[in-house]
């Protein structure tokens, strides 16, 4: 468990996944991402998909939920995904009964982070956490719901309809607070209205980058990812962020790095390093 002023978080797996390598770091070569990231003989790199679990006040917050039960057997293996890893098994592993979660709160809706927000059930996908609101951005959600024909591989209906049916949805226009020490800031980049969470109490602050910076090893600005869709947009707000987490000694959570996944920054001659915090 790390400790933010009064804010117990914990790090959990939403399950592990494998993506291509050159997806994960768009234009930079193989020879440069590969000295960090070793590749499959298919090209593919390993991640986690990483949420955090808040404790704050009577509310237990559940950041992101990882790509979920949903996927076919053909999608399992293309994403190098084990069926019996996932949020609520990792949420169970904690001793956390998914009707105890009272806010979802999503950074984006790409598949990899709604994913687990419902599961099947007599082969229809139903809500995961029955007692919790649904929180995402009002852009973020209109532009998902419509299935642009570009945006359909990440944006995938069977995640979003169950939450819209449920009744349990809450759109923000912008930046906010969540639950008390919780807050979004919206920073565009990865997807228009991608937001990032912080963590903020007693002086002490933590921010989930989210897809702004998916691990440590995109720290450079150049080091985006190809699915950005503001890629110029991602370079400077990471670079914001990282600057300031270094000057004002942030705690920085990623949500795809499979070891770093908790970090101090540094900034030393123009480059940003970062120290793993253990928990």
């Amino acid at each position: 468990m790390i400790q933010i002023g009064d804010l117990q978080c914990e790090v959990l797996s939403g399950g592990r996944f494998k993506l291509d390598g050159g997806g994960m770091f768009g234009i930079i070569p193989r020879m440069l991402w590969s000295r960090q990231f070793e590749p499959d003989d298919r090209g593919r790199i390993q991640l986690d998909t990483n949420c955090i679990l808040v404790r704050t006040g009577d509310e237990l917050v559940l950041i992101d939920t990882g790509n979920g039960p949903k996927m076919t057997t053909k999608e399992q293996t293309i994403f190098g995904l084990d069926p019996s890893e996932g949020i609520l098994r990792s949420l169970a592993t904690h001793g956390v009964a998914p009707a105890e979660i009272t806010t979802v709160l999503l950074t984006h809706l790409h598949m990899d982070h709604v994913g687990g927000a419902s599961h099947l059930e007599d082969d229809e996908p139903v809500i995961s956490f029955p007692n919790a609101r649904y929180v995402a951005q009002r852009r973020e959600w209109e532009d998902a719901i419509h299935n642009y024909s570009h945006m359909r591989a990440s944006y995938r209906l069977e995640n979003l309809l169950p939450i819209q049916r449920s009744g349990r949805l809450e759109l923000l226009d912008g930046d906010a607070e969540v639950a008390p020490g919780i807050s979004v800031h919206v920073t565009g980049g990865h997807t228009p209205a991608h937001q990032c969470v912080f963590l903020r109490s007693r002086g002490e602050t933590g921010v989930f980058l989210a897809d702004v910076c998916p691990t440590p090893a995109h720290f450079r600005p150049p080091y985006n990812m190809a699915y950005d869709l503001e890629p110029y947009v991602t370079m400077r707000v990471k670079g914001e962020l990282l600057s300031r987490a270094a000057q004002e000694g942030w705690l920085c959570f990623f949500d795809h790095e499979p070891a770093r996944k908790v970090v101090r920054v540094r900034e030393e001659d123009g480059q940003f390093a970062a120290d793993p915090v253990a928990f």
